[in-house]
């Protein structure tokens, strides 16, 4: 199924999109040196696109009934919703980038943007971490639905675990802490990833590893 392909590649590449775009940023896209800057940004676009179809592929594996079924769907609106945030975030970093020619104007121009009421939290604070919510809420209930393994909750725990200590803590070896999270979470979903690709059908049911 061509659903299954693009849910499998998914699962796969949204990692390797977080960790690409937070690379680029250290390369000088933080300091807005070009190209680094609108490198990092689209790749970090793609890279929500495909955690948006992961989430959704997630909580199609739910298949549950009742309390639990409301629960899913709220969850996964929790993580769509706020994936939205981060692709406008990024949508609107690049249109920033292109419609200036200088650090000054592009400071200016971004001062604007998170001027406008509810922008700021919306775009830059936890309208984009609640993504990490809603897809916690999917795993463990599919953990506890038995459609993954305890392997897979433990990796998703430790790379919600190790990105929570990269946002609060400060210093030399905080940076140390996003390529061990991207790491964990590429773990927890390429096997998932993997299972859709192969062509038996039964596969991308089974418990992982």
């Amino acid at each position: 199924m061509i659903w299954n392909r693009i849910a499998g590649w998914s699962l796969i590449l949204a990692p390797v999109g977080q960790l690409g775009g937070w690379t680029f940023m250290r390369f000088g896209g933080n300091e807005g040196v070009e190209p680094w800057s609108t490198i990092a940004h689209a790749v970090w676009l793609i890279g929500f696109v495909l955690l948006a179809i992961a989430c959704v592929e997630l909580f199609r594996r739910v298949r549950s009934r009742g309390a639990g079924q409301i629960l899913a769907r709220v969850s996964l609106a929790v993580a769509l919703i706020s994936v939205t945030a981060s692709i406008a975030e990024m949508l609107v970093d690049l249109y920033v980038g292109f419609a200036t020619d200088t650090r000054a104007q592009w400071e200016v121009m971004d001062q604007q943007i998170r001027s406008i009421p509810a922008a700021e939290s919306i775009l830059y604070g936890f309208g984009t971490q609640l993504v990490y919510l809603g897809f916690l809420a999917l795993i463990i209930q599919l953990a506890i639905l038995r459609r993954i393994s305890t392997t897979t909750l433990t990796l998703v725990l430790a790379t919600l675990v190790l990105f929570i200590g990269y946002e609060v803590l400060d210093g030399p070896g905080r940076q140390a802490l996003m390529p061990f999270a991207v790491l964990c979470m590429w773990l927890a979903l390429a096997p998932l990833g993997w299972r859709l690709l192969k062509p038996s059908p039964q596969a991308a049911d089974a418990i992982t590893p």
